[in-house]
C-alpha cells in the first residue's frame, strides 16, 4: 500500500494537502497522479480547484526555500567577518566603494557609505518589496506618489 492510499485529495483543502505532503503522509507525485486520473490539468482545475491551489502553495514554498538557501550562501562570508568584530559597513565596503565610484562618476555625488546604503534602500528597496508582494508601511514618497 502506498503512502497516499489513506489520503483523499478530492475532499481535502489546499492547506491540508500541503500539510500532508510536508508531513510525508503523501507526495507531490501522488497529487499529480490524482489530477491526471481526474482527466488532466484543465479538467482537474475545474473539478478540484483546491488541488491547483495546493500546487501553487507548494511552488511558492519551494521558491522560498531556494531564495533562503541563496541568501544564506551570500551572507555566510559576511557572517564570518562580522563574527571577527567587523562592522556591517566594513563587511560591505567593497560593494559600497563600487557604488560610491558609480555615483561619483555618473551623478557627481560624493556620498558616504551610510548615505549609499540609505539611497539603495530608498530606491531599490521599494521595488524589491513590491516584487515579493509586500508594500512599504506608512507614508513613503516616491516619484509615483510625489
Amino acid at each position: 500500500m502506498t503512502k497516499s492510499a489513506h489520503f483523499n485529495f478530492a475532499t481535502a483543502t489546499a492547506s491540508e494537502i500541503v500539510s500532508a505532503i510536508d508531513s510525508k503522509k503523501t507526495t507531490t507525485i501522488s497529487l499529480h497522479t490524482f489530477r491526471t486520473r481526474a482527466g488532466g490539468a484543465a479538467k482537474a482545475d475545474k473539478i478540484y480547484p483546491h488541488t491547483r491551489d495546493a500546487l501553487n502553495i507548494l511552488k511558492r514554498l519551494r521558491q522560498q526555500a531556494r531564495d533562503s538557501r541563496h541568501f544564506k550562501t551570500i551572507l555566510k562570508p559576511l557572517s564570518n567577518q562580522y563574527a571577527q568584530g567587523k562592522t556591517l559597513v566594513e563587511c560591505l565596503k567593497p560593494v559600497l566603494e563600487g557604488y560610491r565610484q558609480m555615483y561619483l562618476d555618473k551623478l557627481g555625488l560624493a556620498l558616504t557609505h551610510e548615505q549609499i546604503i540609505m539611497l539603495l534602500i530608498a530606491t531599490d528597496g521599494v521595488e524589491q518589496l513590491e516584487k515579493y508582494g509586500y508594500s512599504v508601511i506608512g507614508e513613503f514618497p516616491t516619484t509615483l506618489t510625489a
